[in-house]
């Protein structure tokens, strides 16, 4: 690849990460707020029904819709397909989906054999999957229109109704778990909309002929996701589910909320992730692929020590500035998620790879052995040691695929993990997460007090360097270009 190319490439991937960054960072911000909220608001028996409802809606979701969304970016930013054809299809296969589930979901509920579980939330859990999965094909659509902008203006407006409904249903109208489950469908539903008028997507509807070979084409690329993506979702949420049939909501509540300062780590890599997806594929048959790759996975990694490190310091402090009273037992746990997040992103990293090089089975089958993992270990440890069974099932179920994957994506996409820099780093973030377990089973914390922000100083120095040096090294052959 040229030089400019090779530039215009990092190029692209920071200007669209900015983009979503800005897309994003009003609805992170506002989820982090709304934690108050629904802490305050709910009780932890309510947070533990509202987890498990939302699980089931990201379990059915890619059922309904056959993961349709990742043909439609895949294949939507490739200019060899009609983009016309390819967002008629993802529509197609997402109706029939969602006509199937209006068909089975009555049946379930009649016959009241998930009612544990569902809790007389039927019909609105249908009308939830229903919006999110028509926002997820419409948004998937316009990034692969690589109308980044406007994927960005339509986080912010699905934020700021987010925050009307939650305001209005929750806080004004006092409806619990309703008032949550309507804020979310109320602005998704506004989002399709939206989108649809601002992109004029009425325009790329082409039912007259339908390219039956393409509709072949994508179905053969999503369908393996489907259980690859269960499989991950089995990895998220099955903890959810079992630690409920184990232990009750009320403990399930408490495992809810010991996510949130976790999923700040996985907030900022969702920013980052969506402009990499993209830039993956784009990517893929450049002849400076495997340095871009090299490159990128030494930032992206740099950035989450860095991020995970400072949420490692000062979790205790902002657990108990930021949640509720009924769930500051949270902290106990939320320092091992909060390392198993790291691998999570990584693992997502290196599923990008076989996104971008059609390779959805491999997917498919690495995401196999985190399922298996994840619910075997919850079945031992659960009964045994109570919450911290599902935190450490989730470190190593994520690590276990992350080696596999590490190994396996290479043989498509051969760039340099950093070994070194991997191996130092975690180890760090390892003692880092065993201070904070066991600060409430010590009676001095001046240890931790001392230990932790040295250890996060030295990660912010180490990785600072690196991404100096990485910087550096494109601003001296700049240099010497001109």
């Amino acid at each position: 690849m040229p030089e400019k190319e090779t530039q215009s490439s990092y190029k692209k991937l920071f200007s669209n990460t900015i983009i979503f960054a800005i897309g994003s960072f009003s609805s992170k911000v506002l989820v982090l707020l709304l934690v108050k909220v629904y802490t305050t608001y709910l009780t932890p028996e309510e947070m533990g029904i509202n987890d498990v409802i939302t699980q089931i809606a990201n379990w059915l979701q890619p059922l309904v819709t056959l993961t349709i969304s990742e043909a439609i970016i895949r294949f939507g930013l490739d200019k060899a397909y009609n983009k016309k054809q390819v967002f008629t299809l993802g529509n197609i296969v997402c109706f029939a989906g969602l006509a199937v589930l209006g068909v089975i979901l009555p049946v379930v509920t009649i016959t009241g054999i998930a009612d544990k579980y569902l809790n007389g939330y039927s019909l609105l859990l249908y009308v939830y999957i229903f919006s999110s999965s028509l926002k997820l094909v419409y948004s998937t659509f316009v990034r692969a229109m690589e109308r980044v902008k406007l994927f960005a203006i339509n986080g912010i407006l699905t934020t700021l109704f987010t925050l009307v409904g939650t305001l209005l249903f929750m806080i004004g109208f006092k409806m619990g778990n309703t008032g949550y489950l309507l804020s979310i469908i109320v602005s998704d539903l506004i989002s399709v909309v939206f989108l649809t008028f601002a992109a004029k997507l009425w325009r790329y509807f082409e039912f007259r002929q339908i390219d039956r070979e393409l509709l072949h084409t994508m179905l053969h690329y999503s369908v393996p996701l489907i259980p690859a993506q269960i499989l991950w979702l089995i990895t998220n949420s099955s903890d959810s589910f079992m630690t409920t049939h184990y232990m009750g909501s009320d403990a399930n509540g408490i495992l809810s909320a010991s996510y949130k300062i976790p999923n700040l780590v996985a907030t900022v890599y969702f920013m980052f992730g969506q402009a990499w997806n993209m830039s993956a594929i784009l990517e893929n048959d450049s002849e400076d692929r495997d340095r871009f790759y090299c490159n990128v996975f030494n930032l992206n990694q740099c950035l989450l020590y860095v991020l995970a490190a400072g949420c490692l310091m000062i979790v205790r402090p902002l657990t108990a500035i930021w949640l509720g009273q009924d769930f500051q037992e949270s902290v106990m746990y939320s320092p091992i998620l909060i390392y198993s997040s790291v691998f999570s992103c990584f693992t997502t990293f290196l599923g990008s790879i076989y996104l971008a090089t059609k390779q959805t089975k491999r997917s498919l089958l690495t995401s196999m052995f985190s399922g298996i993992i994840n619910i075997g270990l919850n079945i031992i440890l659960i009964p045994k040691i109570g919450l911290y069974g599902p935190p450490i099932s989730t470190i190593v179920s994520y690590l276990t695929v992350f080696i596999i994957r590490a190994y396996d994506s290479r043989k498509l996409v051969p760039f340099d993990l950093k070994l070194g820099k991997l191996i130092f780093n975690n180890v760090i973030l390892i003692a880092m997460t065993m201070i904070n377990v066991a600060q409430p089973y010590v009676k001095s914390h001046l240890m931790s007090y001392i230990a932790l922000p040295i250890l996060f100083v030295i990660v912010l120095v180490m990785n600072f360097k690196s991404l100096w040096e990485l910087v550096g090294s494109k601003l001296k052959r700049n240099r010497n270009q001109s």
